[in-house]
């Protein structure tokens, strides 16, 4: 039954009239798309895509003209509310998805542009944008083909209470702006209309809606791989980033935050301030480092700003890549907004948290020593799953407001600051991935200056995805990628001119470094032989910091034990893994970096190489891939001591007869055997630094050749066929056994938040409770570790609750946590555990 809504009266949200809604989305979303700058223009106008942007702005929420909606969002009595939300004729998806297809088709035959190559796609691209966007993406071709009985009764419901005379007013003055004549009652014709078809041999009668998009769109998106490219993808993803943005911008009333200058000579200002005065104690390093920071800054001016958008710094550690890479872009970008009159976002993407802290920390003390005071949000931001759920401007600082977590999580999840620090997580899941909150930060990706850090942790089978989505936006969304590494990849090959070096001859750098020699011994030792090795080592080289990585948490427990057995005096013990709370973690990291009398004996795992910023005189590796060799390498000796430091391999057995500590369900055969190729090769046990470089150029040779490409081009051809459902099988960092979450009541602190944590999880109210959690959530998480999920029953996991909980009168009583070393796991079960 129609009901009768003045035109006034027609509401997208409690407190928005849907008239007001449409027309601040269109003009947000033609915006928003009209700041970029692309290099489309062979496939498609660059003006008709703008307008395309608009009308998925001005329709996306046609649906809530319904009587059914309005009622729904007129509704005062909360129970009833409800009631009428779970109806499908209050849903709008699906029949606002339908009125866009048609306005598209509508706007491109006004053009003439409706069957010409590329532009076809753009009417069913705009129906799976408008359709999902209060979910996630669904695979194109399940797209235009589900459709049932059920679907249809409920579509000619809503068409049917809908007073398509008002909605002609709306549209009337929306579709003006770009000059469109389009009579909304198409849809009640193309969705109440029906005729007989020929299905298999048998006559049935089809409506006109379900005849267009399941015949005509799928026919087109059956074939659409024989276009070979990736633009129907990510112009997809451009118009879903751009229309979830405006459409939460608006319905949250967040004010649009103003794009801010920064100093492209910031990081000069505090070279000279931090570092200026010092005594120069370790001169050959800074010399170098110091070349390395002019050499990559005169190449600001010199590169081609059109074609040299993949480019690569890849020098030796403790070399300062950091604040360089840094520097280059802020130069860069600058040197773009002059030329290119747009300013692009500077993206710093790492792979491991640890990585994020420590970084973000040094991008905080340059703003703060410079302009002597904090970067707010809008500057700076730190994204991860675990960051603070704040978003601070200037004005922030003058105003004594209540802050909005929800409007904060929004700001930060749409990443609306100058420089963003994030995980190889965040940034690569939002290129290849179908999930909203994901996606919505694509718009601001592009045209973005993106800093990969430390881009040999990418595994090897995505090379060849990652090649082809970076070369993508980098040439068509005119985004820059800087690799910085001091181990590079053959993602892209510079001898094809894939990627351009900013500096000239990276071999001297690397020749000239003499600060850790390499000893590999690829014969096998049982642990017990080891303890005795690094028994006597410890105790010859009294004065000396020791850093000892283990390949599992099983046997660094072990020989953390068994040092401590020792009873060594003056000495700092430390032991770090993911099975001890990041809190404490934390702790022992600033104690380890600290200044100290004594020296340091650290057992770790691999945790060490994600970042954690140390020197030690000694190291001793259990056997791992190359690139975690170089990473543990870079923690010795890091800053040109008096003396060369030491690096020594070992392939760990806990017994004689017993497998190695580097199980293939930790690190995969592959990448194992070419390390092992490369030693065997230079057929001698012990290397310099010196050697360092031809060594990883040998080992990723070997891995580029021998590496498959199966997954890679799996993926390809899902995101080419817009299989979007199916991008889930993208995963960077992949498990071998599922985890459950544990909170550890470590202390009183964690006490009253599990306390919190209960009466948060108490609150009836969806929304409230995930405001409330927000904002305890990152003091909530410097308690929790994660363990392999067969240990779920022993640590009291709770399924409702989604996490298991070791109390502070277990821990004291000796069970399942050990302050020292952490989680307590059933003996011998531990040995596969990563950090």
């Amino acid at each position: 039954m129609k009901t009768s809504f003045l035109l006034n009266n027609l509401k997208s949200h409690p407190n928005r009239l849907l008239k007001d809604h449409l027309f601040n989305v269109g003009k947000y979303c033609k915006e928003t798309l009209s700041s970029k700058k692309l290099n489309i223009e062979k496939y498609i106008d660059f003006d008709t895509l703008q307008d395309v942007a608009y009308l998925i702005g001005v329709t996306h929420d046609f649906g809530k003209a319904t009587s059914y909606f309005q009622n729904y969002i007129s509704e005062k009595d909360e129970s009833m509310r409800a009631k009428l939300k779970t109806k499908l004729e209050t849903h709008h998806g699906s029949v606002s998805s339908i009125f866009t297809y048609y306005a598209i088709r509508e706007y491109l035959q006004s053009k003439n542009l409706q069957d010409k190559r590329y532009y076809e796609y753009l009417p069913i691209i705009s129906f799976l944008v408008v359709k999902r966007h209060h979910g996630n993406l669904h695979n194109a071709d399940d797209e235009v083909i589900d459709f049932d009985e059920k679907d249809d009764e409920i579509l000619e419901k809503q068409i049917g209470s809908i007073d398509f005379r008002e909605l002609n007013e709306i549209y009337g003055f929306l579709l003006s702006k770009i000059n469109l004549d389009f009579d909304c009652r198409v849809i009640e014709t193309k969705i109440l209309h029906s005729e007989p078809v020929d299905i298999y041999g048998k006559q049935e009668f089809q409506k006109d809606y379900v005849k267009d998009l399941s015949r005509k769109e799928n026919r087109l998106i059956r074939n659409i791989d024989e276009e070979h490219t990736l633009l129907f993808y990510f112009v997809t993803l451009l118009l879903y980033s751009i229309l979830l943005d405006a459409d939460k911008t608006d319905a949250a009333n967040l004010e649009e935050i103003e794009r801010v200058d920064i100093n492209e000579n910031i990081i000069d200002e505090y070279k000279k301030l931090k570092f200026g005065d010092k005594e120069d104690k370790n001169r050959k390093i800074n010399e170098m480092r110091n070349e390395i920071y002019e050499e990559v800054l005169s190449n600001v001016e010199r590169i081609n700003r059109d074609k040299d958008k993949i480019l690569s710094l890849n020098v030796p550690t403790g070399t300062g890549k950091t604040l360089t890479a840094l520097s280059f872009a802020l130069k860069l970008r600058k040197r773009i907004e002059s030329e290119r009159e747009y300013k692009p976002r500077v993206i710093y993407s790492l792979p491991f948290l640890s990585f994020i802290d420590q970084n973000f920390a040094v991008f905080e003390d340059v703003f703060e020593t410079v302009n002597k005071e904090k970067p707010t949000s809008d500057i700076l931001l730190k994204h991860h799953h675990l960051s603070d759920v704040v978003y601070t401007t200037k004005e922030d600082e003058f105003e004594n407001v209540d802050k909005d977590i929800g409007k904060d999580l929004l700001l930060i999840e749409g990443w609306n600051s100058e420089i963003i620090v994030t995980t190889f997580i965040q940034f690569f899941h939002s290129l290849i991935s179908n999930r909203n909150r994901a996606i919505r930060k694509i718009h601001n990706i592009t045209n973005s200056i993106v800093i990969l850090d430390e881009v040999q942790a990418i595994p090897h089978k995505y090379w060849l995805l990652l090649n082809k989505i970076m070369k993508f936006f980098a040439e068509q969304f005119n985004t820059y990628f800087i690799f910085i590494t001091a181990t590079q990849p053959l993602i892209f090959d510079e001898t094809k001119k894939e990627i351009s070096s900013l500096v000239e001859n990276k071999r001297k750098y690397f020749n000239s470094l003499n600060r850790v020699k390499l000893i590999a011994n690829l014969e096998s030792v049982c642990l017990d032989d080891f303890k005795e090795i690094l028994r006597k080592e410890i105790m010859q080289n009294h004065n000396k910091d020791f850093l000892v990585v283990l390949n599992t948490i099983k046997s660094s427990k072990d020989i953390y034990d068994f040092v401590k057995g020792l009873n060594i005096k003056n000495v700092g013990l430390y032991y770090l893994s993911t099975n001890v709370i990041p809190k404490e973690r934390l702790i022992r990291i600033k104690k380890i970096k600290g200044k100290s009398a004594t020296r340091h004996i650290i057992i770790s795992t691999q945790l060490i190489e994600a970042g954690v910023d140390i020197d030690a005189a000694i190291v001793y590796r259990d056997f791992a891939p190359l690139d975690s060799i170089n990473q543990v390498s870079g923690r010795c000796n890091r800053n040109f001591g008096d003396k060369q430091g030491i690096v020594k391999l070992f392939i760990l057995r806990e017994d004689k007869n017993g497998r190695a500590y580097y199980p293939h369900t930790i690190y995969g055969s592959f990448i194992i055997s070419k390390t092992k190729e490369v030693f065997k090769e230079i057929d001698k046990e012990e290397m310099e630094e010196s050697e360092f470089l031809k060594l990883n150029e040998n080992y990723f040779e070997k891995v580029n050749i021998g590496k498959s490409e199966d997954e890679s081009n799996s993926i390809l051809e899902k995101v080419e066929r817009l299989k979007f459902s199916e991008l889930s099988d993208f995963k960077l960092i992949e498990k071998d056994y599922s985890e459950v979450d544990v909170f550890i009541e470590a202390d009183d602190n964690a006490k009253s938040a599990w306390q919190e944590y209960q009466e948060i999880k108490s609150i009836d109210d969806l929304r409230e409770r995930k405001k409330r959690f927000l904002e305890i959530k990152k003091e909530f998480y410097d308690y929790v570790i994660s363990v392999p999920e067969k240990f779920k029953n022993q640590v009291g996991f709770d399924e409702k609750m989604g996490i298991g909980y070791i109390s502070k009168t277990e821990i004291e009583q000796g069970i399942n946590y050990n302050q020292e070393t952490g989680f307590k796991g059933e003996e011998g079960s531990a040995g596969t555990l990563l950090f």
